[in-house]
């Protein structure tokens, strides 16, 4: 693996025009990526551009770019040279258009999901890292570039957003120790924390209250549950970014070892989020669906409504985490 970061490094230092991307519906992970990658380019004078389909959601609009992010691959700038996918647990991830893009282009994949195929021309793949901003301070530091300014907030927002503010159990001590060298070189963690806290609207909160009212509970308690339909938001006048991160408190109820909400997807499908604690892994889960993510975090896209996807991953649940492991 030490030799694929210096691979990548070399790469960074000779060449240039680079495209940086990440996945669809992008989170703190993957926007804080993007942006660090793209200051880190910038402080060694190469030429850059970040595109993500979904663009960047408003409660992280405050992150500053040293350059635009595009939503439309005609639009941008420069013929990029080489591709950098970050976060995307496949090629699809990156959405449609990109996925088609990176058989025209060299690329590289930095990411840190489990059993994350090898889909570019060269792959550093380490589910050990606790988010791919950790693993941009690890190349940072090979290409001898300072986690100052805007890179470290970057950074330190891509790993607080991966590990619940450094509280899930992929806190690792590099993690914090990457961290603290941001904090000491200079990020004004209250101005950070304010920024980073207060994007929330009165309608979001009427949206959490309505969500919170839904919660329900399976399995003898073991699994909370809630379902975000589009119905609710357009009565709360919000959005599915609204609800980003809402099933992360689901966990916090005595008892539940399973976190799952479930929301409407395109024709009549039904997408979910899983999370959990220490050993039960998730992604075994999601992967019986089609789908993906990390040991405690993980999603997938189920081709069938809300009701019968409801019984479908509960069915799984108790199969596969609870009563396998005698927990139910």
């Amino acid at each position: 693996m030490l030799e694929t970061i210096k691979d990548i490094a070399r790469i960074l230092r000779e060449e240039d025009d680079f495209l940086v991307t990440a996945h669809v519906s992008p989170d703190g992970d993957a926007i804080g990526s993007m942006a660090a990658l793209c200051w880190m380019l910038t402080r060694l004078g190469k030429r850059a551009c970040a595109y993500n389909v979904s663009g960047v959601p408003h409660y992280l609009s405050w992150l500053p770019f040293p350059c635009t992010v595009y939503t439309d691959l005609e639009t941008l700038p420069f013929a990029p040279r080489r591709v950098i996918v970050l976060d995307s647990g496949s090629a699809s991830r990156a959405g449609d258009a990109m996925e088609a893009y990176l058989g025209t282009v060299p690329s590289i994949c930095i990411d840190h999901h489990l059993k994350t195929p090898e889909f570019a021309s060269i792959n550093w793949i380490d589910p050990t890292y606790s988010s791919v901003g950790e693993m941009l301070a690890v190349l940072a530091d090979h290409l001898a570039v300072v986690l100052t300014e805007e890179l470290g907030e970057a950074i330190y927002l891509a790993m607080s957003s991966d590990t619940g503010n450094f509280s899930y159990g992929n806190t690792l001590p590099r993690t914090l120790e990457i961290a603290a060298e941001v904090l000491r070189r200079g990020l004004d963690l209250e101005k950070f924390t304010a920024r980073a806290e207060a994007t929330w609207s009165l309608n979001k909160v009427h949206l959490w209250g309505r969500l919170f009212d839904s919660v329900h509970l399976a399995l003898d308690g073991q699994v909370a549950y809630m379902t975000l339909p589009d119905s609710l938001f357009a009565e709360t006048g919000t959005s599915m970014e609204d609800a980003e991160g809402i099933v992360n408190f689901l966990r916090r109820i005595h008892g539940v070892k399973v976190a799952l909400t479930l929301r409407d997807a395109e024709a009549g499908s039904t997408k979910i989020s899983l999370r959990t604690h220490g050993d039960l892994n998730v992604q075994e889960v999601a992967a019986s669906f089609g789908g993906g993510g990390h040991k405690n975090a993980a999603g997938a896209t189920l081709g069938m409504p809300i009701p019968e996807a409801l019984q479908a991953v509960l069915a799984e649940l108790a199969e596969k985490l609870l009563l396998d492991s005698g927990q139910a």
